[in-house]
């Protein structure tokens, strides 16, 4: 992880120096965060990355490890993302609960409490994106557009296209974001998705499974499963499936 750091500070010096983001453009390792697991009697957290981004003063986005029958609750000050990365777990928000199987997600409006619990009988995994935004936060729109809910990955429909498919979450309004945008990419083996591209909305892009090459800027990361790539607001990039099998990814954007 330092050692990607350091040469991402070099490279990425002459985009960065318009821009107001202290997380670095690039990618962010699952090996690495091996090397600094913080461990409780049940739990265990690997922190990825914290810092401003385009539209957040804060985003902090890490994975918690914990065991069967073991549950966490949670006061959300701020609005949150979870993506269930192995395992299996039941989050309960207000009056609904749901058991959620690796790939489903839950977006938890700011101001709702939520419990999750690993269902399973093995070590549940998920990630959490935490973000605060740079302007007031608007509990009504978020109530007005679906308040927190949560997807599950079996209830997501397939749309195929001629590079692989897509699985949409949502795109919507929240309590945060005046535009929240998730989906699932299946990318065919060999190809890109796109040509260098940049977008004003900062994007991550989380790998569920397979090899993939991000062009970003100048330089070339690789990425595999459980792996995250940074994407700064009007950094170029683009994604490349650099293996013999389809690769599956989330996309994640906001503004």
């Amino acid at each position: 992880m330092k050692k990607n750091v350091l040469f991402l500070v070099m490279l990425f010096a002459p985009l960065r120096f318009s821009q107001t983001d202290s997380v670095l453009s690039g990618v962010y390792n699952w090996s690495d965060l091996d090397l600094q697991v913080e461990k409780t009697d049940y739990f265990e957290k690997r922190q990825i990355l914290e810092g401003s981004v385009t539209d957040n003063e804060n985003l902090n986005v890490y994975a918690l490890t914990i065991e069967p029958g073991k549950s966490l609750k949670e006061k959300n000050n701020e609005e949150t993302l979870i993506i269930i990365k192995e395992g299996e777990v039941k989050i309960s928000v207000k009056d609904d609960n749901k058991i959620l199987i690796p790939g489903s997600i839950a977006l938890i409006m700011s101001g709702d409490d939520y419990e999750i619990e690993n269902s399973g009988d093995k070590d549940a995994t998920y990630y959490v994106f935490l973000y605060k935004s740079k302007y007031p936060v608007d509990i009504q729109r978020g109530i007005e557009t679906g308040g927190s809910f949560m997807i599950n990955w079996n209830d997501l429909e397939f749309h195929p296209h001629d590079k692989g498919g897509i699985r949409q979450y949502f795109n919507r309004p929240t309590s945060m974001a005046k535009r929240f945008d998730i989906h699932v990419t299946n990318l065919n083996a060999g190809i890109k998705s796109h040509e260098p591209h940049t977008h004003r909305a900062a994007e991550i892009v989380l790998m569920i499974n397979g090899n993939t090459e991000m062009e970003i800027g100048n330089g070339l990361y690789k990425g595999t499963d459980g792996d995250l790539y940074f994407l700064g607001s009007n950094v170029p990039h683009a994604i490349k499936n650099t293996g013999t099998e389809s690769c599956i990814y989330f996309a994640i954007q906001w503004e």
